[in-house]
C-alpha cells in the first residue's frame, strides 16, 4: 500500500474556510448502520443472514452499509475451495462475543447484555435504532482508480458536529467487493452462489488510524493511495465490483458512523435534500386530488441545474400522478435550476382511480453537473379504496416470501379491496392518521425477527383502539416477545400488545411434534374446519408457538388433540383480533389455510362477505350508517372534528335511547342490540356543534 497523508485541522470553521471543504456538510446528520457480518461458505443459515443484509440495504439507501467477513470455521475452505479470509477477520470476531454463525454487529454497539455480537434476527432492529441517532461527525468520501496503475485515490473528509466521544477517533477505510462467485452450503445454487458485500482489505490497518481533535467545529482531511492487486488469496480483485467504506471509531468498538461509495468515480458529496413538513402518507379518495408538497434544496454554489425525477412502486393503472414545479406540470422528468439554500416547492400530485391502491412515489432529485454525487429522495404514499391491508414483518425476507398466502385467500373470499406494505408503512400510515378506511390488517410476521417493534406496536394498538381489527401469524411471536430468553426481543411495549391487545398467554416454544392443526370444534366460527399437516417450510427451524387464551378471549385451534393451543381469537368493546402461533404458510393444505383467513375475515367484520363490506365502504365515504336498515350493530362514520363528541340516537317519540362517546376513531361500531325494530334518527355533537339528523332504520 503507499500512501500520502495530508492532515487539516480547523479549530474554528469560520466562513472564510468553507472553500476549504469539498464533500462534507456541516449540519448534523443522522447516524449511518455498518452491519459486520460474519459468515463463512460451509455455514446452513448463512445464506439466510446474507438476504437480511441485502434487505437492509435496500430499505436503507445510503444509509446502511453491510462487510461480510468470512472468519472462522465455516470459512475454512476444502480441497479445491476458495478461501474468502482475510488477515483482520479473527481480530474483528474476537472482540464481539461470538458464538455462532451467522452473527453480526451493528456499529460494534452493545445493545444488551456484555457484548456487541448479535443474532441474524436482531440485525433490523439494531440499524433501525442506530439509525434514529444523531451522528457527533460528518464524513466526506471519494474514490477514483486508474486502471493501468491499478492505483485508487480515496479522499476522506471528517467535520465534527459535536465531541466524539474520546479525544480520538479511529478512521477505518474498507475495500469490499461484489458479485464474487463460489461454493455456499445451504445456498442451493452448487459453487455458483454469489457473494455480495466480501471484505478484501482494510486500507487503514486492522483498527484504522488514529484523527484527533474530535471536538465540535474540528475538520479533518485525509488522503490515501492503495495499489489493488490482481488477486486476494488467488481470487479474482475486480474493482468494477468493489465499494470503499469509510467508518470512524471511538476506539477498536461503537462506530459512529459510516459511508460508502463505488470504488470508481464514487462519491457521497451532499447535493442537498428534499423534506417534506407534512404528512408524506395520505388517505385519498377516489377522483380527487391527494397532494403532497415537497421541497427540493441544493446545497451547491449558485444556481445548479437538477433532474426532478418520479418513479412510482405499485401504481394502479387507473391512477394518475405528476408533480408540478414553478406552475408546470410534469409526468416523469423535469430539469430545474436549484438556487443554494433557497428551497424550491414541488407539489406531487395523486389522483387515485376506483382500483384500491396502497402506492409509493419516489422524487429524486440529481446533480446534473455533478453526475456521481448520491442522488437524493423522498417517498410519499396514498392509500385509498383499501379496506384490508397485508403487511408483511420487516425484521427478515420470509413475510414478503409468503405474503401470497394472504392476497390468495382474500381474493378466494371475494375481497379485491386490499394491499400490501410492510410494517414501518403501517406505522406511518397510522402516525399520519391515513388508515381510517382500513378496517383489518392482516399482520404476516411469518418467522422473522424481531416479530414486532415498539413503533409498529404502538402503530397497531392505535388502530386496534380505533375500533378497526387485526389478524397476525406468525411463528416464535409468542417467543419472541414474551420468553425473555437470550436472542428474543421483547420489550414492555411489544409485551402490552401481546398481552392486553391480543389478550395471549405464552405457554412454551414449540417443536415440530406441533405438526397437525386442529379447530377447537366448540368454536361457533372455525369448529368446522377440518385438520391440515403443519409442516416445515424453515429449513429445519419448526417452533410452533404454544399459547393460551388471556382473560376474554377464546381458543380456536390446537395443535393435534387438545393438549396444546395454537391459535385465539378476542372481542372488545372496540376491536376485534386473532392469533395464530404458526404462519399460515406452515400449513401444508392450501384450501384450509385459504378458509382460515376467509373465515377470519367474516367474523372480523361481522359476517359480512366481500361485496357487501366494499358497499359498505362505499356507504360510508357517502356519510350514511352502514347497515341500513341495521340489525344488533351499525357503523357511523365520524370526522376528526367530531372526536371527543358523541353519537345520539333518538326514537319516533323524541327520546334519546343512545348517547355513545366518539374516541380517537372516524369509523365507530353503535351496538343497537338493546333497541326494538323501527324507525329511529342519529346526529353527531361535538361541543357546540349539531350535525344533521340522519334516518336510522333496525329489521331484525
Amino acid at each position: 500500500m503507499k500512501k500520502t497523508l495530508q492532515l487539516i485541522v480547523l479549530y474554528i470553521f469560520m466562513a472564510t474556510s468553507i472553500m476549504a471543504q469539498v464533500i462534507v456538510g456541516t449540519d448534523p446528520m443522522p447516524k449511518n448502520a455498518i452491519l459486520e457480518e460474519f459468515t463463512g461458505i460451509h455455514c446452513v443459515y448463512c445464506p439466510q443472514g446474507h438476504v437480511i443484509a441485502q434487505g437492509i440495504l435496500d430499505n436503507n439507501p445510503g444509509r446502511a452499509f453491510t462487510i461480510a467477513i468470512h472468519q472462522g470455521s465455516f470459512a475454512v475452505p476444502g480441497a479445491g475451495e476458495p478461501d474468502f479470509r482475510t488477515i483482520f477477520g479473527n481480530a474483528i470476531a474476537g472482540q464481539t462475543g461470538l458464538t455462532g454463525y451467522p452473527s453480526g454487529t451493528v456499529n460494534r454497539h452493545v445493545f444488551s447484555g456484555a457484548n456487541t455480537i448479535l443474532g441474524r434476527g436482531s440485525w433490523v432492529a439494531a440499524c433501525n435504532i442506530i439509525m434514529q441517532q444523531t451522528s457527533p461527525v460528518n464524513i466526506g468520501l471519494t474514490s477514483d482508480y486508474d486502471p493501468f496503475t491499478r492505483r485508487l485515490t480515496i479522499n476522506v473528509e471528517l467535520y465534527y458536529t459535536s465531541d466524539g466521544l474520546a479525544s480520538t477517533n479511529n478512521l477505518n477505510i474498507a475495500l469490499i467487493q461484489d458479485s464474487i462467485y463460489g461454493p455456499q452450503t445451504g445456498g442451493n445454487a452448487g459453487n455458483n452462489y454469489l457473494h455480495m458485500h466480501m471484505l478484501r482489505h482494510l486500507i487503514t490497518g486492522q483498527w484504522g488510524e488514529l484523527v484527533s481533535p474530535t471536538t465540535a467545529g474540528s475538520f479533518i482531511s485525509r488522503s490515501y493511495t492503495y495499489d489493488v492487486p490482481e488477486a486476494y488469496n488467488n481470487i479474482p480483485a475486480i474493482v468494477q465490483n468493489m465499494k470503499v467504506v469509510a467508518f470512524v471509531a471511538r476506539d477498536n468498538q461503537e462506530i459512529l458512523t459510516g459511508v460508502g461509495v463505488d470504488a470508481i468515480g464514487g462519491t457521497n458529496f451532499d447535493i442537498g435534500e428534499m423534506t417534506s413538513a407534512e404528512p408524506t402518507i395520505k388517505r385519498g379518495f377516489d377522483g380527487f386530488e391527494t397532494n403532497f408538497t415537497v421541497e427540493a434544496n441544493s446545497n451547491i454554489g449558485g444556481s445548479q441545474p437538477f433532474e426532478i425525477k418520479l418513479e412510482t412502486e405499485s401504481h394502479p393503472a387507473d391512477w394518475q400522478t405528476t408533480f408540478i414545479i414553478d406552475g408546470e406540470e410534469y409526468t416523469n422528468l423535469a430539469v430545474v435550476n436549484l438556487i443554494k439554500d433557497e428551497p424550491k416547492p414541488i407539489t406531487v400530485k395523486v389522483v387515485p382511480g376506483n382500483s384500491p391502491g396502497f402506492p409509493t412515489y419516489t422524487l429524486k432529485m440529481k446533480s446534473v453537473n455533478y453526475s456521481s454525487a448520491p442522488a437524493k429522495q423522498i417517498k410519499v404514499a396514498a392509500v385509498a379504496g383499501v379496506t384490508d391491508l397485508v403487511v408483511n414483518a420487516t425484521g427478515g425476507p420470509e413475510a414478503a416470501m409468503h405474503q401470497d398466502v394472504y392476497l390468495n385467500a382474500l381474493e378466494a373470499s371475494g375481497i379485491t379491496s386490499y394491499a400490501v406494505a410492510n410494517a414501518d408503512v403501517m406505522s406511518d400510515m397510522v402516525n399520519f392518521n391515513a388508515y381510517h378506511d382500513v378496517f383489518n390488517i392482516w399482520m404476516n410476521v411469518a418467522w422473522t425477527f424481531p416479530s414486532l417493534t415498539d413503533g409498529q406496536a404502538e402503530a397497531l394498538m392505535t388502530f386496534m383502539d380505533a375500533g378497526h381489527n387485526v389478524f397476525i401469524a406468525g411463528q416464535d411471536i409468542g417467543w419472541d416477545i414474551m420468553s425473555g430468553v437470550s436472542g428474543s426481543n421483547g420489550t414492555p411495549v411489544t409485551q402490552d400488545f401481546y398481552t392486553n391487545y391480543l389478550k395471549a398467554i405464552y405457554v412454551a416454544d414449540g417443536s415440530s411434534v406441533n405438526n397437525k392443526l386442529t379447530a377447537n370444534p366448540d368454536d361457533q366460527i372455525f369448529g368446522q374446519v377440518a385438520q391440515s399437516n403443519i409442516v416445515d417450510v424453515y429449513g429445519g427451524n419448526m417452533y410452533p408457538d404454544e399459547i393460551n387464551a388471556g382473560a376474554g378471549a377464546d381458543i380456536i385451534f390446537h395443535y393435534n388433540t387438545n393438549a396444546k393451543n395454537a391459535a385465539i381469537r378476542y372481542e372488545s368493546d372496540t376491536y376485534r383480533s386473532i392469533y395464530f402461533g404458526i404462519g399460515l404458510e406452515m400449513l401444508s393444505n392450501i384450501e384450509i389455510a385459504n378458509e382460515v383467513i376467509g373465515l377470519s375475515r367474516l367474523w372480523l367484520t361481522d359476517l359480512m362477505v366481500g361485496v357487501e363490506y366494499e358497499q359498505a365502504m362505499k356507504t360510508l365515504m357517502s356519510d350514511q350508517n352502514y347497515p341500513n336498515p341495521a340489525g344488533d350493530f351499525t357503523y357511523i362514520k365520524t370526522t376528526e372534528a367530531a372526536m371527543g363528541g358523541y353519537i345520539e340516537i333518538y326514537n319516533l317519540s323524541g327520546g334519546r335511547v343512545v348517547n355513545q362517546a366518539i374516541g380517537n376513531s372516524l369509523l365507530n361500531r353503535v351496538d343497537l342490540s338493546e333497541l326494538s325494530n323501527g324507525m329511529y334518527t342519529y346526529r353527531i355533537i361535538s361541543g357546540s356543534n349539531v350535525s344533521e339528523a340522519k334516518k336510522l332504520t333496525i329489521i331484525r
